[in-house]
């Protein structure tokens, strides 16, 4: 899966498909888990403004039990959007610090529904994010199928440089729960997550719950795989819309094992990327020897 890869909603599309396209596993694995993902709207500013992720981590499962983690290099035109937890880009207008352009009641740069970002902040173009982790652990699981239920839990850590615009300085911490069915070659994923929001210095950014509904299916042509999708969150500030977004997907599943998957998503709300794509890709280092279950 793509965990913090993938920051405008990473998710649920890249899981998907990367599940979808997987084999039967082993007891006990671990792969190298990548992505690349481009993401570019006005958000919420009278500019348009642009975000680029290159991510990297590991996928480890065992039994029941999955971890993941990853660490994305940021490439971005401004500091005006803070990569959170919750898979979500949020339009903060800018930290430089202790100073924001939105803070409770949005500040004095909102005006008509639209907000000048800060300027003249040494924005940085390019640098380390917040490295992400995730733990699922399976209540429910069918054989023969991808028929489960997993509690999840997810943290994001403050690393990167907040006056750089990389982050937000502060901690995410999510909860939930993500469930997995596969019925005559159609598979159904949902994906559920309550995270708790650090704030940035000056800015009062509410929890909010990012979900994810995909379905996907297998194509006759061997090896190849589709999704489409509808993920986002509840609204981060008073006042402004939910980000949501709809998306589709191609993967494709090598002899060795290894899964690429190619997405696209628009956004259907304001405060959502006008468009999003990307590359992510699943390499297994190491497998055991029971397949007695699918990852």
């Amino acid at each position: 899966m793509l965990t913090g890869t993938s920051r405008p909603r990473r998710v649920i599309l890249a899981i998907g498909l990367l599940m979808l396209a997987a084999r039967p596993a082993s007891s006990q694995s671990l792969a190298y888990v990548g992505g690349l993902q481009y993401a570019t709207g006005d958000f919420i500013f009278t500019q348009r403004t642009w975000s680029a992720y290159f991510s990297n981590g590991l996928s480890w499962s065992a039994g029941p039990l999955r971890a993941s983690a990853s660490v994305p290099l940021v490439m971005q035109d401004a500091g005006w959007l803070q990569s959170s937890g919750a898979g979500m880009l949020v339009p903060t207008g800018g930290v430089s610090g202790s100073d924001t352009r939105i803070g409770s009641g949005m500040g004095s740069g909102m005006q008509n529904g639209r907000m000048t970002p800060s300027a003249g902040m040494p924005f940085s173009r390019i640098g380390i994010g917040d490295p992400t982790g995730r733990v699922e652990l399976a209540l429910v699981s069918g054989e023969g199928g991808m028929r489960s239920v997993s509690v999840v839990g997810a943290m994001k850590a403050p690393l990167a440089d907040v006056n750089g615009g990389f982050g937000t300085g502060k901690w995410d911490v999510g909860a939930g729960l993500s469930s997995a069915l596969s019925l005559g070659g159609t598979s159904v994923f949902a994906d559920a997550v309550y995270w708790k929001l650090g704030n940035p210095p000056g800015a009062a950014l509410r929890n909010a719950v990012a979900y994810g509904l995909s379905i996907g299916r297998v194509l006759p042509a061997g090896g190849w795989s589709a999704l489409a999708t509808v993920s986002g969150a509840s609204s981060f500030w008073d006042g402004l819309a939910a980000p949501v977004q709809a998306g589709a997907g191609l993967s494709y599943l090598l002899e060795s094992g290894t899964s690429i998957s190619l997405f696209t998503a628009a956004g259907l709300t304001r405060t959502a990327p006008t468009i999003s794509m990307g590359l992510a890709w699943r390499a297994p280092l190491h497998q055991g020897h029971d397949a007695s279950s699918v990852r």
